[in-house]
Formats: structure tokens, C-alpha cells, sequence
């Protein structure tokens, strides 16, 4: 069945990425994004279909966005038919790789569904529309030094030659929901804003840099508390 779908999947016409929030075809997922302490047996993730199409649906971790190669987590289950008008618990269960103790690890919950035939057809009689979403998992290891919460505002900017360095001291994928320097807000949508642990990332900016003001994204896919930086502090803004 697995190698059916894959004959099916690689014949569609058109194929759509998309987000958790962005349903197509009456798919759609639970949550945006999956967060895996290492004290959990198990998390789960609901696929809702409320439209009347029956779907066949996929679902796997894998280690990047273009790294397919199985990653320490498996989904149950992984190939399952979704009728209109009906929702499927996934389970994701963690493998027992080793993985950092003091940072997260990320890996990415990739879900494709294609509309089910109800009878077979030639190639060239086919034209479906494939969706598929692709959200992040952060494997989170206890004893990190602080709550995710009271993270956002340890992040620092630093003026550079091509942009403003966002600097990460923590051991949290911290990502940028809103950004703002000198009062010009800065488009997140075409540059990486994912900051991972203990290191940075450089943004496009032009001009002088004297004050930053930013929020990062919470575990449920919102925004976090106000930060901002003038010169080389950052302070906290809104509780």
C-alpha cells in the first residue's frame, strides 16, 4: 500500500505546501507546531477532514525539510484513508536515539494527502490535487536552564556590513514572529527567522540599528511578550 501511494503521489499534476492554519480540500491539522519533552511517552496530532472528499493520507518525521531519511520518531498511523466529515489521532512516538541534553533538536512532521479514487484510472486520465503540510517538531530535553516562557527577550541584535544579527544564547529554537528596528517593521516571510540554540542568524536590514523591538513565537504558535533593545540592553516591554 505504501508503494501504491508513492506511484500515486509522484503522478500528481499539482501538489500544494502548507501550513498548519491554511486547510485545502477540507484537511486540516490540530496544531502548528508538535513540542516533545523527553519525559513523553508519546504526543498526538488530529487530521480533520470536513469536506465530503475521502483523502489518502501519509504521515512521517523526517530529519529537515529536504532530509527524508528516517528520524527518531514514528507515527502511528502512517498511511491511514480519511473519509469526509472525519478526523484520525496520530500518535508520535519517540524511537530512542540520543539527542542533546542541554538544547532542543528539531525534526519536521511532514502530512500529504491525496484525493482517493473510487476507481482505478489511467495516467493520463488523472488530475488530482495533492496538499501537504509540513510542521516543526522540537524535541525538548528536561533541565533546560530556563521555561521556554521567560526566554523570548534573552535574544540580542547586533548591527552587521549586510543586516542585524539575532543572537541566541539559549537552549530553545527560538523563532522571530515580529520584528521592528528603528520603528520599520522588517518582513520575516522571505528570510529565515528561526534563531536555533546557542548560535544566530543575520536579516536583512538597511540602515542604522539603534533600536530593536521583537516578539518570538510560543509553543502554541502565537506571539510571545514584547522585547526590545536599545543599544546593547534588552529589556522586557509587555508582561
Amino acid at each position: 500500500m505504501t508503494q501504491r501511494f508513492h506511484q500515486v503521489l509522484s503522478s500528481l499534476l499539482f501538489t500544494f505546501s502548507l501550513s498548519a492554519q491554511a486547510g485545502s480540500g477540507g484537511i486540516s491539522l490540530g496544531q502548528t507546531r508538535v513540542i516533545f519533552s523527553s519525559a513523553d511517552k508519546a504526543q498526538t496530532l488530529t487530521v480533520s477532514n470536513s469536506g465530503q472528499q475521502a483523502y489518502l493520507v501519509q504521515a512521517r518525521v523526517q530529519n529537515g525539510l529536504d532530509d527524508t531519511t528516517p528520524a527518531p520518531f514514528i507515527v502511528t498511523p502512517p498511511l491511514f484513508s480519511l473519509q469526509g466529515d472525519s478526523r484520525q489521532l496520530l500518535r508520535l512516538l519517540p524511537q530512542g536515539a540520543t539527542l542533546p541534553t542541554d538544547q532542543e533538536s528539531l525534526f519536521y512532521l511532514s502530512i500529504s494527502a491525496i484525493p482517493a479514487q473510487a476507481e482505478p484510472v489511467t495516467a493520463a486520465n488523472r488530475l488530482s490535487v495533492g496538499v501537504r503540510f509540513v510542521i516543526k517538531l522540537f524535541y525538548r530535553p528536561q533541565g533546560l536552564a530556563l521555561p521556554a516562557d521567560n526566554t523570548p527577550c534573552l535574544l540580542t541584535f547586533k548591527r552587521e556590513a549586510h543586516g542585524v544579527r539575532a543572537i541566541n544564547p539559549t537552549g530553545y529554537f527560538q523563532t522571530l514572529g515580529m520584528l521592528a528596528v528603528d520603528g520599520h517593521t522588517v518582513a520575516l516571510d522571505q528570510q529565515p527567522a528561526m534563531v536555533p540554540p546557542h548560535s544566530s542568524i543575520t536579516l536583512a536590514v538597511d540602515g542604522p540599528v539603534n533600536k530593536v523591538a521583537w516578539q518570538t513565537l510560543t509553543d502554541y504558535g502565537g506571539l510571545s511578550q514584547s522585547c526590545q533593545q536599545t543599544g546593547s540592553a534588552s529589556t522586557e516591554t509587555t508582561p
